[in-house]
């Protein structure tokens, strides 16, 4: 079973993805007929930042809270979904930040071992130190960006000024 995230990046067993992008990625991805197809895990922590987005929930598709890293770990552990989604939460992952080796290590291991027999994605809307450190334990990073920088704007001013238009001259 194969999901496609974007045109050239495919969600599938046997490798654990993360995803590092706004929130209507993982959206996008969830609402596409194949899942619905397939029994779907949606674990997340205190609140979602993707839930309430999503126009319909299936009856192939579970949503589990956990609250500390313990009831993540296990979760993932206990999870026999064709489909496993894990919503990075700052506060959840919160031991990760202190850079606690055993539970890093802990968490990347379930995801790796998931992913033998599961599609695992690791979703967050930005990367801190944690995320990071987990990001080691997963076989593809996908970051995506929901708009680019804005330019700045043109002035209606005239490009040439002389020195006391550009005010460096009243400066002393």
């Amino acid at each position: 079973m194969r999901l496609s995230l974007e045109p050239g990046v495919t969600l599938e067993p046997g490798r654990a993805t993360a995803l590092v992008a706004p929130a209507g990625f993982v959206v996008d991805l969830l609402v596409q007929p194949e899942v619905g197809r397939f029994s779907t895990l949606y674990l997340y922590g205190v609140s979602s930042r993707v839930l309430f987005r999503l126009p319909r929930r299936g009856p192939n598709f579970g949503v589990q809270s956990c609250m500390t890293v313990h009831q993540l770990l296990s979760s993932l552990r206990e999870a026999y979904q064709t489909i496993v989604v894990v919503e990075y939460d700052d506060d959840v992952f919160s031991a990760l930040e202190g850079n606690d080796r055993d539970v890093i290590a802990a968490v990347g291991g379930a995801l790796r071992d998931l992913a033998r027999t599961s599609t695992v994605l690791l979703y967050a809307p930005r990367a801190d130190r944690g995320l990071r450190n987990l990001l080691r334990a997963v076989g593809q990073v996908v970051w995506r960006y929901d708009e680019r920088p804005k330019t700045p704007a043109l002035s209606a001013r005239p490009v040439q000024r002389t020195l006391d238009e550009a005010t460096w001259a009243g400066s002393s």
